[in-house]
Order: C-alpha cells, then sequence, then structure tokens
C-alpha cells in the first residue's frame, strides 16, 4: 500500500519537477503586437510579444535566443502586463521578467510571462 501511494505522489509531483522559474533582469528590447484580423500570423492574433535584453550572466531558459535575449509572450487581455512593459520601454527602466520555461506559447521559442517587475 505504501509503495502505490509513493507511486502515486511521484505521478502527481514528477511533471512539476521539471519546470524551472527563472528571474530574469534586463530592458525591454523590440515589442510586437498581432493585430486581430491579421492573415499572416493567425496563431498570433491579438497575442504580444516583446524581447528582453538581459544583464551579463542571467539565467538561460528555453526562450533565449543564441545572442540576442529572451522572448516573452503576454497573452491577449493582460493590459496591465503591455501597460507596465510599454512603460518601462519608453522610461528605459529595467524590469525583471519573470518565466517557467515549461509554459510556452506559441513554441518553445517564446516563453509566457508570468510576473514582470519594474525596478
Amino acid at each position: 500500500m505504501k509503495l502505490a501511494l509513493l507511486f502515486v505522489l511521484f505521478l502527481v509531483v514528477s511533471p512539476h519537477a521539471l519546470a524551472d522559474r527563472y528571474d530574469i533582469q534586463g530592458e525591454i528590447g523590440q515589442i510586437r503586437y498581432h493585430e486581430a484580423t491579421n492573415t499572416l500570423a493567425p496563431a498570433w492574433k491579438k497575442h504580444t510579444w516583446f524581447t528582453l535584453i538581459p544583464d551579463p550572466n542571467q539565467p538561460k531558459p528555453n526562450c533565449y535566443v543564441h545572442g540576442g535575449g529572451y522572448t516573452v509572450t503576454i497573452p491577449d487581455g493582460n493590459n496591465t502586463a503591455m501597460s507596465m512593459v510599454l512603460a518601462a520601454k519608453m522610461a528605459k527602466q529595467k524590469v525583471t521578467v519573470t518565466v517557467d520555461d515549461s509554459i510556452v506559447f506559441p513554441s518553445n521559442l517564446y516563453c509566457k510571462l508570468q510576473y514582470v517587475t519594474v525596478l
């Protein structure tokens, strides 16, 4: 009975053990919004992504693009995060972006934003 309970516990916990949280500090680079009726990238309709230009020696989650920083998505409807990212970009203020590299959209090259902190 104890062995079966331990096995079930490993099944529940193991997928979460593979996920890594990254807190990455840097400046906002490029920001791109995909218009709702666009036909060039239908999977991106109404979504936004931005690049984060990292400070030196930052961790490298799956959304790290060699030499170019990190690509992070903001799903449709998250106006608070959009406002914070735009304000930080305009003020040239550093931010800390938190991502979980197991939560990606639409591919492994884009981490979905979990937190954004303006420094």
